[in-house]
Parts: C-alpha cells; structure tokens; sequence
C-alpha cells in the first residue's frame, strides 16, 4: 500500500522534472531564435564572440533534448546508458567547441582531453562487454 504511493510520487517527480526540461529547451530555442534574428538585422555579419554564443546555445539545446530523452527512457524503464553516453559527448563538444580556457590553454585541454577520452574509453568498454546496447 505505501509502496503504490511512493510510485505515484516518484512518477509525479518524473512528470515535473520532464516537463521542466522541456519548459527549458523551448526557452532555449526562443533564445536561439532571438540570436538569429539579431544577426539577421545586424547584416548577417558575426564576431567570435557572437558566433560562440550561437554555436554554444544550439548545443545547449541538444544536451537539454538528450537530458528529455534520459528521463523518458528512465520513466519508460527503459536501458538509459546509450542515451547518458550521447548526452556526456554533446556536453563535451560543446566545451571543446567555445574552448576558451582561463587559468591557461594546456591544463584546460589536457583536461578536456581527458574527459573526452574517459567518455571513448567507457562507451567502447561497454559496447565490448555488451552490458547494454549502444547505437
């Protein structure tokens, strides 16, 4: 009996946490929308700067749709890995791709580098292993 509500809360949890990156992701793209419409009327014309915030908002987008993805495969009980994996690369990327370290260029990208490699090295083990099926 208290486990039957105990599931309808975890599942009301579930529900809140889905609706709120959905919620964020369509914010995201309003913003991403707004960006483009300013460099539309700005000549089309794009700074480093300006192109970094694009190319980082684009992929915040994706990671926030992936983050979607995870919560309905968890909510569907459905194998998550393959979906964390993709999420964990897209995260990445996008912190290789507005790479502008602050303490200095080599401990950041060795850094980076590492993470990159410890995402490879984990998505290949299981893969090997088949613990789960990656696409």
């Amino acid at each position: 009996m208290v486990e039957k509500y105990l599931n309808k809360i975890v599942f009301v949890i579930e529900v809140i946490v889905s609706a709120a990156l959905v919620i964020l992701s369509v914010l995201a793209l309003i913003s991403l929308g707004v960006q483009i419409i300013d460099i539309t009327v700005d000549g089309l014309s794009l700074s480093r700067t300006e192109f970094t915030l694009v190319i980082s908002t684009v992929l915040e987008v994706f990671i926030l749709i992936e983050l979607f993805r995870i919560a309905i495969a968890y909510m569907m009980h459905r194998n998550v890995i393959p979906t964390v994996m993709e999420a964990a690369l897209v995260a990445v990327a996008r912190k290789f791709v507005i790479f502008e370290p602050k303490d200095g260029i080599l401990p950041s990208a060795a850094a980076l580098a590492a993470l990159l490699l410890a995402i490879a090295i984990s998505w290949w083990l299981l893969k090997k292993s088949n613990a789960c099926e990656l696409e």
